[in-house]
């Protein structure tokens, strides 16, 4: 079972409130009842009162469950669907933490990343590109487009001031390039994501899990050695920690090959000299293998489940409002 919106899943706190509301207004509605109902038989009256009291509001409760878990995306399973595309957009999400600016590669991560980027665009003429950057938080610097100069122009301004956001997320910055990619587009879809791997914060695995659904392959690209190199400062001089030492950004394969092993794609290492043309071959491969098959398994959405319990215990909960219960005992 997988959740494609496992944050949704935090709204099935607003429970608490909402029972706290039923509570109070099952004791003031008991209340009042009474009052007016003073001539009737009291036991019977708050018996008959708590039932449907209780019920109504059960239904209600279930109605606010599975509308979250609808909205949620929660699948299981897996259903065949035509793979009818053509052409291929690519997104390329390239880490600018400062890290990247370390030189166990020379002239720099950052430099040989966009030099990448760059072979890449000119193997691939027919292809569609956008760039996005990442650090904390996400940006992109260039939509889809078709012009090779455009995404030229785009590279020639990596730097880490392009986002302020401080740290390395890599979870935010493949999420950010998974919804680069316009709905409507009939063109097969793949992201190059170009990182050192070291990951300050968030996890990865559930925009991964989400690319996979979609079937969007990710190929990871590794910049820079185990043994790594100084950071620099903006003015050039060693970046240091606390204790006044220079920090060491040492290359950390472990994520990048997690994500692309759970999308379908392939992690390659940026100081292998067969690395670009390995990775344009492998997109090709990718591209020649979808229009063989004719389709692709995707996991079952099971939202109109969720949703149809939903609609149902909403109405239950309207009618136990209508219905005259002092008929029926």
């Amino acid at each position: 079972m997988t959740v494609e919106y496992p944050a949704l899943l935090g709204a099935l706190l607003i429970l608490v409130p909402v029972v706290g509301l039923q509570v109070r207004a099952f004791v003031l509605g008991r209340r009042d009842l009474l009052i007016v109902g003073a001539h009737l038989d009291p036991v019977a009256l708050s018996s008959l009162y708590l039932v449907k009291s209780f019920l109504t509001a059960f239904a209600f409760d279930v109605f606010v469950v599975f509308s979250i878990l609808a909205m949620a995306g929660i699948s299981w399973g897996q259903v065949s669907v035509e793979e009818d595309r053509s052409g291929l957009d690519v997104v390329v999400s390239i880490d600018v933490s400062r890290s990247m600016l370390a030189a166990d590669i020379e002239p720099s991560r950052l430099d040989r990343a966009a030099a990448l980027v760059r072979t890449v665009v000119r193997d691939l003429p027919l292809a569609r590109f956008a760039v996005t950057v990442f650090k904390g938080s996400a940006t992109t610097l260039m939509p889809l487009t078709s012009d090779p100069f455009a995404v030229e122009i785009a590279l020639e301004g990596l730097t880490p001031a392009l986002v302020s956001t401080p740290g390395t997320n890599i979870e935010v910055g493949l999420a950010h390039a998974l919804n680069r990619f316009p709905s409507a587009s009939s063109a097969h879809r793949a992201v190059i994501l170009v990182s050192d791997g070291e990951a300050l914060a968030g996890d990865a695995r559930g925009p991964a899990a989400r690319a996979k659904d979609l079937g969007i392959p990710v190929f990871t690209v590794l910049t820079g050695t185990a043994e790594g190199a100084v950071i620099p400062a903006p003015d050039g001089s060693p970046l240091t920690d606390e204790a006044g030492r220079p920090r060491v950004s040492r290359a950390d394969p472990a994520m990048l090959e997690s994500i692309a092993l759970a999308t379908g794609g392939r992690a390659f290492l940026l100081t292998d000299p067969d690395a670009v043309p390995d990775l344009i071959r492998e997109i090709g491969r990718f591209v020649d293998l979808r229009q063989r098959e004719g389709f692709r398994l995707v996991p079952h959405r099971r939202y109109r489940l969720f949703l149809g319990v939903a609609l149902a215990a909403l109405a239950v909960s309207l009618i136990l409002r209508i219905v005259r219960w002092q008929r029926l005992f």
